[in-house]
């Protein structure tokens, strides 16, 4: 069904870009220019018959404009529908979070590295020093 839609979708997408190109614009758009209409004379909307040429492009562009926002729904509902989401790292690191934690036995207490030929300072407290 997806496959389907994206079909119609891109087709959908084709009619509406053609259309709107084709329509004429402030500046004359494609639809003066390449019939014919501009400085050259003749007429770009007697291709479509008189003067419906603008009305009959605004109603291709509306109905495709409404074909592709539902294209693009039904395609969100059936990716949706058919493919659940995969977990994001947000949610695997929740996920993991929630399961305890093991608790293993606290590391055993090390002494202080002595350095041969090194002689430790004493130890002064800072009152001492302070008086």
């Amino acid at each position: 069904m997806y496959y389907v839609l994206l079909i119609i979708h891109i087709l959908v997408c084709a009619v509406m870009i053609v259309s709107i190109l084709m329509q004429a614009g402030k500046g004359g758009g494609l639809a003066g220019g390449a019939f014919g209409g501009g400085p050259m004379g003749g007429g770009g909307s007697q291709l479509f018959g008189g003067g419906g040429a603008a009305s009959f492009l605004t109603k291709v562009t509306s109905y495709s404009g409404l074909a592709f926002f539902l294209t693009c729904i039904g395609m969100w509902f059936t990716a949706r529908s058919a493919d659940p989401v995969a977990e994001t790292a947000a949610e695997r690191m929740l996920r993991e979070q929630q399961a305890p934690i093991p608790l293993t036995a606290p590391a055993p207490e090390t002494q202080p590295a002595t350095i041969p030929g090194v002689e430790t300072a004493p130890v002064t407290s800072t009152t001492d020093s302070v008086k």
